[in-house]
């Protein structure tokens, strides 16, 4: 793909208009709200920037980062979707980020791109279980995505899918998420120019969240999934 194609592409798979399935979650942070803890615009900040270095830069990353080079390999990709099953001990979390994954597929599929349609037979067979690190990596690729723009591509939609939490929450208004993302950005850039670790070193600490997140799963009366 030419650059201009490169930039097209990205701005269609990271806008809200593509049917990602992204707000349905909210990651732990309706319940932060619920609970007191996240309930203002610097507060939220917070939560984005924490799970940007917690989360997304040595667990989503390495995963969108391996999939995308095992693009062509479906062995291989299912082989990176099952260290996330096996690594992502919350299962609130877990059907969540099936549930995305599968949303992915199934739009990709439709559109006819790479294999999404033999990948998602694989995971209704049991075969994979899609989890949405190692989807956006595959898919993204075998759009034609080089591995840094699917790795920008992760941490944007990252970001924008807890901004876009908070303010349906009513923890912080769109200037203020779109201040918060020009912050998430420059930090997304520091984390991305590190090494990126294996997929057997995945890690991620999100403890609060992670607690919340399944706290929130008894509640009667919520917005989000999670």
């Amino acid at each position: 793909m030419s650059d201009f194609a490169d930039a097209l592409a990205v701005l269609q798979f990271g806008d809200s208009f593509f049917p990602s399935g992204a707000v349905s979650f909210s990651w732990g942070l309706e319940g932060l709200s619920d609970n007191g803890v996240v309930t203002s615009a610097d507060e939220v900040r917070g939560f984005v920037i924490g799970q940007l270095r917690a989360r997304w830069a040595e667990f989503d990353r390495p995963v969108v980062v391996a999939a995308h080079r095992a693009r062509v390999d479906l062995d291989e990709v299912s082989a990176i979707d099952a260290q996330v099953e096996m690594q992502s001990p919350c299962a609130e979390l877990r059907s969540a980020s099936r549930r995305m994954g599968e949303a992915m597929l199934s739009v990709f599929a439709r559109l006819g791109i790479g294999e999404a349609d033999a990948y998602r037979e694989r995971a209704k067979r049991g075969d994979a279980f899609g989890h949405l690190p190692a989807m956006q990596g595959y898919l993204w690729g075998r759009a034609g995505l080089g591995e840094h723009d699917a790795v920008a591509l992760s941490a944007h939609t990252f970001s924008t899918g807890l901004l876009g939490a908070g303010i349906r929450l009513g923890c912080l208004s769109h200037i203020d998420a779109q201040q918060i993302l020009i912050e998430a950005r420059e930090v997304a850039v520091r984390l991305a120019a590190l090494p990126v670790p294996p997929t057997a070193e995945l890690s991620a600490y999100a403890i609060e969240a992670e607690i919340t997140v399944m706290q929130h799963a008894n509640n009667s009366l919520k917005v989000f999934a999670n």
